[in-house]
């Protein structure tokens, strides 16, 4: 990520405030926007009294040793939710109808009759209903797929069947077709994608991972 445009738009964002790229032994600042900064960048500014993530995952920031008092600000959405639902949505429905295999009729120059599928014995399944999760369950319901959501907190979202916590997580993964991966990368959600829990999933289940490959075994 090249730090020229995020130069010269914070400083026109904040003409009275002094904006530098940094360099090792640059002077102290006060808050620093950051993305997978190295550990060096941390132990040389001491006087942070912030720390601007330029997006939603944070796992580069779980690698390091960050002082305790240092605020962590992270973005939830900053327009990536509309896009992860079209990502989404584009997705489950050329799954859904198939469009893999009309692409290679298309090729090989022949018709094939293909029966649509009922939504019904669809069920998609959102694993983390945050901010982009809550988005991606919205759109799909206007599909009229079954939505249902797992978390690790209750949410509340119309039409979407909630799940919570370890204990619910196996009869998430068995009401589920279509699964959509959009938990962060921590050290508990890592590996979560593997035999055990990808065997519970519907016959015939389908894996959207729209989160982090170190997810996934």
């Amino acid at each position: 990520m090249k730090p020229e445009p995020w130069l010269a738009a914070v400083r026109a964002a904040l003409p009275g405030a002094d904006v530098q790229v940094w360099q090792p032994g640059a002077p102290l600042a006060d808050y620093a926007v950051v993305w997978a900064p190295p550990q060096a960048f941390i132990d040389e500014q001491t006087g942070l009294r912030a720390l601007f993530n330029l997006g939603a995952g944070v796992d580069a920031l779980l690698k390091l040793r960050l002082p305790a008092a240092l605020k962590v600000v992270r973005l939830d959405d900053a327009g990536m939710s509309v896009q992860m639902a079209e990502y989404v949505c584009h997705a489950v429905v050329r799954h859904f109808r198939d469009f893999d295999g009309y692409a290679a009729d298309q090729r090989e120059g022949r018709w094939s009759y293909r029966k649509t599928p009922q939504r019904a014995d669809f069920p998609v399944g959102i694993l983390g209903l945050g901010v982009l999760g809550e988005r991606v369950a919205q759109a799909l319901q206007l599909f009229e797929f079954p939505v249902q959501g797992w978390s690790r907190s209750p949410k509340a979202i119309p039409g979407v069947r909630g799940f919570v916590g370890s204990a619910q997580l196996p009869d998430f993964l068995a009401a589920s077709r279509v699964l959509v991966n959009l938990l962060p990368l921590t050290p508990e959600t890592q590996d979560l994608l593997n035999r055990d829990t990808l065997s519970r999933l519907q016959p015939g289940g389908y894996v959207i991972n729209v989160a982090r490959g170190q997810h996934l075994v």
